[in-house]
């Protein structure tokens, strides 16, 4: 937070001894906190490792994502949250180690409005792999195609645990004319041709079959989803 005025200066230091007094706190919600460049400041107070960090539009910079990969946290987060973070340019191989290091302990992963495209996805999947013990997924939002899906999704039938894949309506099933890159606006109130939709919803179930996991449960839907 580079231009912080004096008091939302006063605030966070406030924020950093309160959290240093909190020795066994495993939860931290921090959505739609401005803390770009601030998260090792914030977090390495902490003396046991959290297990649910939400980090969601944040405006997180490199170094904060960085700091979490080497972090006590990283081996022991069940759920993160880093929604609305631009994970489409230099976040990305940052983010890439954390999943790495979170790789044993993630439950719950979700990377709404990241901007992350088919690119993105295809470096991210090694890791995301690795998350044996992955129950929920959600990448809602982000501008992905077809074959972006089904490639996301031929990797996720191998995680043992996974339950709900919530994805995006792929980009080559919107009506013609669609801004590129689309906003969230768009994704969200394009026009989707739904004989398009139809045939990938038809791939990725036979994906599913194919793969003998019908019981992973994959929607455009974000609420109303029992996974736990």
């Amino acid at each position: 937070v580079r231009y912080m005025t004096l008091e939302v200066e006063e605030f966070f230091q406030k924020m950093v001894s309160v959290l240093s007094q909190l020795p066994n706190l495993k939860e931290l919600n921090l959505v739609s906190s401005r803390l770009s460049g601030r998260i090792r400041e914030l977090l390495s107070v902490l003396q046991q490792p959290l297990e649910s960090l939400e980090l969601a539009y944040c405006f997180l910079l490199p170094a904060d994502v960085t700091y979490l990969a080497s972090s006590h946290h990283a081996a022991t987060l069940k759920k993160l949250d880093v929604s609305g973070n631009n994970l489409s340019d230099v976040l990305l191989n940052p983010f890439c180690q954390l999943l790495q290091q979170a790789s044993n302990s993630l439950i719950y992963l979700d990377i709404m409005e990241c901007r992350v495209m088919d690119r993105q996805l295809s470096a991210f999947l090694p890791a995301l792999r690795q998350c044996s013990q992955l129950q929920y997924f959600s990448c809602f939002c982000n501008p992905i195609s077809s074959e972006g899906l089904k490639s996301l999704l031929h990797c996720v039938v191998e995680l043992p645990n996974l339950k709900v894949v919530v994805h995006p309506n792929p980009v080559d099933c919107y009506e013609e004319g669609l801004p590129w890159p689309p906003s969230t606006y768009d994704l969200i109130d394009y026009s989707v041709d739904q004989e398009k939709l139809s045939r990938v919803d038809a791939e990725l179930n036979e994906i599913r079959l194919n793969a003998v996991r019908t019981d992973i449960v994959t929607t455009v839907k974000l609420y109303n989803i029992e996974w736990y």
